[in-house]
């Protein structure tokens, strides 16, 4: 049985030579980290901010427990903050949220304009960014429902174990704290493989859906149908194709980081040696203007610091390069009933042509003697 998660490999690598390096094209490549860029950059993590309060802060009176009670209470509502920072911390988060979700849904249409570039071999970020807004919607969409459900998941999955937990703690439980917190961090990382095997499958699905919604002209949400409905036709190629893609993934993160590793310690030192020896010819020529030495400095830094983002990009570019070419040769010959044009296709059916025709006049002359 042959595995097409294997025979991806050579022309994938193929694919990505020719689209990176004949020719090298310096736009090309900034533009496509842009866009490998927007989408990892979907989201964040953050904190919300708030209020701690400890009964150090104020003291109760002796006038009694109902005296106790009002003053503990009047003290506590008097350090609330008050309406206009309460507003403005609301603001944040909201803002926070809702910058959240449209880069959430930016990563959504880059990731079709990245099929899209990878496949033509020709990167359009704003003609492809405005053709897949409708699409990159429904994806949107379809991530945000599906983490719906992933959390529902979760939860019922939790709810049966958490339950009697509290409940056979909740005479005694301070003496049962210690075995509580044990149990519920077992029980917490349980979930979250569980979770995370959940959530890479059905991200894996999604992925191999783009390049189907583009290319058969429909929505996510039939795209993915239509893949699950081939994995249940041919599901031992798409096991084969997640073991592989791990051993993969794993094999290009540790080539790309042990690059990227040698280039944040040579560039991270000549931007710092830079900005040291710029720091004490400052300080020669302004002696005692610390400010104005760092008023000088800080745009540099930040000018430093941009250039060093986008050379990691660049560095990475390849290796995600690759995977999406591994995974878009894959569906080619997982999924043939979709058509998916590949800039090198024409090339590569006139190869294989020819090695038909070569092999056909083996035969004849075979038998001709």
């Amino acid at each position: 049985m042959r595995w097409y998660v294997v025979d991806a490999l050579d022309k994938a690598f193929g694919r990505t030579k020719k689209c990176l390096f004949e020719p090298f094209d310096f736009w090309k490549w900034m533009k496509l980290a842009i866009i490998v860029m927007l989408i990892g950059g979907s989201g964040g993590n953050f904190n919300g901010g708030g209020n701690s309060y400890s009964s150090n802060d104020y003291t109760l009176p002796d006038s009694g427990p109902a005296g106790s009670f009002s003053e503990a209470f009047a003290g506590f509502f008097d350090q609330m903050p008050t309406a206009p920072d309460l507003g403005l911390i609301i603001g944040i988060i909201v803002l926070i949220f809702v910058l959240i979700l449209f880069f959430s849904y930016v990563s959504s249409v880059m990731e079709f304009v990245f099929v899209d570039s990878l496949v033509s071999n020709d990167v359009r970020f704003w003609e492809y960014s405005r053709r897949y807004l409708r699409k990159g919607l429904g994806l949107f969409a379809f991530r945000i429902l599906v983490g719906i459900i992933l959390l529902a998941i979760i939860a019922l999955m939790a709810l049966p174990f958490v339950l009697p937990l509290i409940a056979s703690s909740g005479g005694n439980f301070a003496d049962n704290i210690g075995i509580a917190i044990i149990s519920f961090m077992f029980l917490l990382i349980s979930i979250i493989l569980v979770a995370a095997i959940i959530g890479g499958i059905i991200s894996s699905f999604i992925n191999l859906s783009i390049p189907v919604a583009i290319y058969t002209e429909t929505g996510i949400f039939r795209a993915f149908a239509n893949v699950f409905g081939q994995f249940r036709k041919d599901w031992q190629q798409i096991i084969g194709y997640w073991f592989g893609r791990i051993v993969l993934g794993i094999a290009v993160a540790i080539v790309v980081g042990i690059v990227l590793l040698m280039v944040i310690i040579a560039v991270g030192l000549f931007f710092l040696l830079a900005d040291a020896l710029f720091y004490f010819v400052l300080s020669a020529l302004l002696p005692g203007s610390d400010i104005a030495i760092w008023i000088i400095l800080v745009p540099i830094i930040l000018i430093e610091l941009i250039i060093f983002i986008f050379l990691l990009a660049f560095v990475a570019l390849p290796g995600r390069v690759f995977m999406k070419y591994h995974m878009i040769t894959f569906l080619q010959q997982w999924y043939p009933e979709v058509e998916i044009p590949v800039f090198d296709m024409q090339e590569i059916n006139e190869v294989e042509k020819e090695g038909e025709e070569d092999g056909e006049g083996e035969e004849g002359s075979v038998i001709e003697s």
